[in-house]
């Protein structure tokens, strides 16, 4: 699995992926089945890619596809169907018309984000899409905020409410802080999703859980004037 985050501001989106994949193998042993969870882990996995026409994308979910790392899919994907004049609102349907044209279709999310130029300026884009179910879902950017994708339980439980269950088995509420996402900036927005890949991974990584969130982290910043890498792991 893996995490990724859209922060969405009146400046700009902010995409941050991790780059770990964590490969399961699945044997049948005298008619047993065996499943080896985490056999195989790389922390060098792009999940967060810049298209031609400065929309991003990041994925999640299955990170093989044909016996072959699904990073050259989206590749070639990006390479053949993504054009510089290629409208931003287009391409999710791109993704999945790609990917279902395969002979295995993989349960993958993607998010897309970027700017189609409209009469007024410059539109932000953003949407969540699922390959497999073929769903599109457009997100509404009108007040600020973020979503995440992937394995998401950790950060969810440090920013939603939270009770104790006391001994007598009733709960008590602690207090509860909002974040204030009206008030972000497009560096708070760089500033938090740095830290929500962040905290997942270190927190992933004291806990009794396989470490499907790890290595380095990637942020892209898109803003209606350009896109470009604030931090990416450099092939050497």
């Amino acid at each position: 699995m893996s995490f990724l985050i859209a922060v969405h501001v009146n400046e700009g989106i902010v995409l941050a992926s991790d780059r770990r994949t964590t490969y399961t193998n699945t044997q049948t042993v005298e008619g047993k089945v065996i499943q080896r969870i985490g056999i195989h882990t790389t922390n060098s996995t792009d999940k967060t890619f810049i298209c031609p026409n400065k929309a991003g994308i990041s994925t999640c979910g299955d990170g093989s596809l044909l016996g072959k790392p699904i990073t050259g899919f989206i590749q070639e994907m990006i390479r053949e169907k993504i054009c510089a004049d290629c409208e931003v609102a287009n391409v999710p349907q791109i993704i999945v018309d790609y990917f279902n044209e395969l002979p295995r279709v993989p349960d993958t999310h993607f998010i897309v984000a970027g700017y189609d130029a409209v009469d007024f300026g410059k539109q932000q884009l953003l949407y969540k899409v699922n390959v497999k179910s073929k769903e599109i879902e457009p997100i509404d950017t009108s007040a600020q905020g973020a979503f995440w994708d992937g394995e998401t339980f950790t950060l969810t439980r440090l920013v939603q409410n939270v009770a104790v269950k006391m001994n007598d088995g009733k709960y008590i509420d602690l207090p509860f802080e909002d974040i204030l996402w009206g008030y972000f900036t497009l560096q708070d927005a760089i500033d938090f999703a740095r830290y929500a890949v962040e905290t997942t991974i270190q927190t992933m990584h004291f806990k009794n859980v396989v470490e499907t969130v790890g290595g380095a982290v990637d942020i892209l910043v898109i803003t209606p004037d350009e896109t470009k890498w604030l931090q990416k792991e450099q092939l050497f």
